[in-house]
């Protein structure tokens, strides 16, 4: 039987004891006036409830088009199920008619005590609601959000089972992915700031060697000088030792002749006197005219060296010119690509950012409007007409309100983590004592919870974003009471330590604690180890926690046993470092 029979048994059942319940009126009533005025105030109820139940049927229909449904026996057997549940999972109805939800969910899970204790649950007729994911026919992975809702009879008593889900696989991957990209770009800002302090070394490095480098050039210049100077000199110096031995070469062959001359002359004295008189003073004239010749050639030498030596300083600078510009040009260069690379990555976290903005905004505001108007049109069948409603139908509105608001509550927290990641963290010393004492004043406690008694040592200061860190108390510290509340005392204790420049916290308490073999599930976006009915909340608050401790470089991990307690640690930078 689906829902829209089902509406009908139910209209047809409360029309006939309307019918019957008049009918004795009239019996009693021998008035003809009366019997009158009845009839027409039966023809009116008629009609009334057959627009209320075109009405709900109508609901019923919107309900049906825009959710996934199947309906069990109280024993867990497939009664019928909808076209949207065999469209999204791929099964078609021979699959599913008659078999057992065991088909369903996973099989170690459909032979443990929490499935015993589900089933339980909803032959008692309590509502059961969470986030699950399901793997359909052909093998693909199914996020589903949706409830198991007890069907009454008229004596208030469960007679089946009708669950409602809602496909939620894109929205869910589009937040996974949306957060591995936040990841991404995280990890890529940090790796450009390591990589521009390497550049920055690199350049200093660059320079320091360039200043070496000119002072050493500017050494072996001056060496190279000093070299070609002594060798200049050199050559001049062997130029008038040959000079001068080619003249006293000369000289010894005249003096030869001059001998020989000398020898006639003697022999002829009187005859060659006055000749060889003239000859010595033409011999002085050449003397003296070579002398001036060799002094001419010096100076020309002189000329030419320091002439070369100009057009060597010329060519050195100009190749030293040509290798800076080289270096410069190098330089340009590869600032030019770094610039471009940095540039391509603002943009790309740019982009990140809008896109997560965007998406921001479609949760604000795209899914509170349905939601609204669910709640909208339940409250105002609920208040315009109470009176034709049973009690049945009053707790099926109430469910609904109630699920649509814990519904805005999860769009909220989405909403809260989303932001945290764009909130700019500040950075001053924390007095820690006086955070925790604070927190501990604000927190209310509820009517079945326990009055807390905190062991609170002298914490550590530490450094961070004093609002951040005081949110990351404010959830560990309501977890903690919460849940304790099925404990006879609820007792917490509060310490810290320093350790590898680090302060690390921790928060004990002897709850209800959890198993650690799901421990990697404990710091996930909507990850619940308990059920909704034992232990309230939507799954965020260690999100939170992590994603705050992990922007002020810390880490957060916690310790457990079932039924005996949990231990959470998280840590923060010494504020000593």
């Amino acid at each position: 039987m689906n829902i829209q029979e089902k509406n009908d048994k139910k209209e047809t059942v409360l029309f006939s004891d309307q019918i019957s319940f008049h009918e004795k009126e009239n019996d009693q009533n021998t008035s003809f006036e009366n019997n009158k005025n009845l009839t027409v105030e039966n023809q009116n109820l008629k009609e009334l409830l057959k627009a209320k139940e075109q009405q709900l049927n109508n609901h019923v229909n919107a309900i049906d088009t825009s959710n996934a449904s199947i309906e069990f026996d109280l024993d867990g057997n497939i009664l019928s199920v909808n076209k949207n549940f065999l469209e999204i999972m791929d099964y078609n109805e021979a699959d599913l008619l008659g078999k057992h939800h065991r088909l369903l969910v996973d099989p170690a899970y459909s032979q443990s005590n929490a499935y015993q204790l589900f089933w339980s649950n909803l032959k008692k007729g309590i509502y059961q609601k969470d986030e699950f994911i399901r793997v359909a026919k052909n093998g693909k992975l199914i996020w589903l959000l949706g409830s198991y809702n007890p069907i009454l009879d008229i004596m208030g008593k469960p007679y089946k089972i009708l669950k409602l889900a809602t496909d939620i696989t894109l929205s869910k991957n589009q937040f996974l992915q949306l957060a591995v990209q936040a990841q991404e770009k995280e990890k890529r800002a940090s790796e450009l700031a390591i990589a521009n302090k390497e550049l920055a070394f690199q350049n200093e490095e660059k320079e320091k060697r360039a200043a070496e480098l000119i002072i050493a050039n500017k050494e072996l210049k001056f060496q190279n000088e000093q070299k070609e100077q002594r060798a200049k000199e050199l050559i001049i110096a062997n130029k008038e030792l040959a000079i001068q031995s080619k003249e006293k070469e000369k000289r010894a062959a005249e003096l030869v002749i001059a001998n020989k001359e000398l020898k006639f002359q003697n022999e002829q004295k009187e005859q060659r006197a006055k000749e060889l008189i003239i000859a010595n003073k033409e011999l002085a004239i050449q003397s003296k005219e070579k002398e001036k010749r060799a002094a001419e050639l010096i100076i020309a030498n002189k000329k030419l060296a320091a002439e070369n030596i100009l057009k060597e300083k010329r060519k050195v600078e100009k190749q030293k010119r040509a290798a800076e510009l080289i270096v410069k040009n190098r330089e340009l260069a590869y600032q030019e690509k770094r610039s471009k690379e940095l540039t391509l990555a603002y943009d790309e976290l740019k982009k990140a950012q809008e896109e997560l903005e965007s998406f921001s905004y479609s949760v604000s505001h795209d899914l509170r409007a349905p939601i609204r108007a669910i709640n909208g049109y339940t409250q105002i069948l609920i208040e315009d007409h109470i009176d034709l409603i049973d009690e049945d139908g009053k707790n099926m509105f109430n469910a609904i309100i109630k699920n649509s608001n814990k519904m805005g509550v999860l769009i909220d927290d989405l909403l809260a983590f989303s932001k945290l990641g764009r909130k700019q963290v500040s950075s001053a010393n924390i007095n820690m004592t006086a955070l925790v004492n604070g927190v501990i004043s604000d927190i209310a406690i509820e009517k079945d919870e326990n009055n807390p008694i905190f062991e609170l040592d002298e914490l550590a200061p530490a450094n961070g974003d004093p609002s951040l860190i005081k949110q990351v108390w404010v959830n560990l510290i309501s977890n903690a009471i919460k849940y304790s509340k099925h404990k006879p005392e609820t007792r917490i204790k509060i310490t810290s330590t320093s350790k590898n420049n680090k302060i690390i916290y921790s928060i004990k308490d002897w709850g209800a604690g959890f198993d650690m073999e799901y421990y990697d599930k404990l710091f996930g976006v909507f990850q619940r180890l308990h059920s909704q009915e034992e232990f309230s909340g939507t799954g965020i608050g260690l999100a939170i926690v992590q994603k705050i401790v992990n922007r002020h470089h810390g880490t957060v991990w916690a310790e457990s046993k079932l039924d005996e307690g949990a231990k959470f640690y998280f840590s923060l930078p010494d504020i000593k470092h």
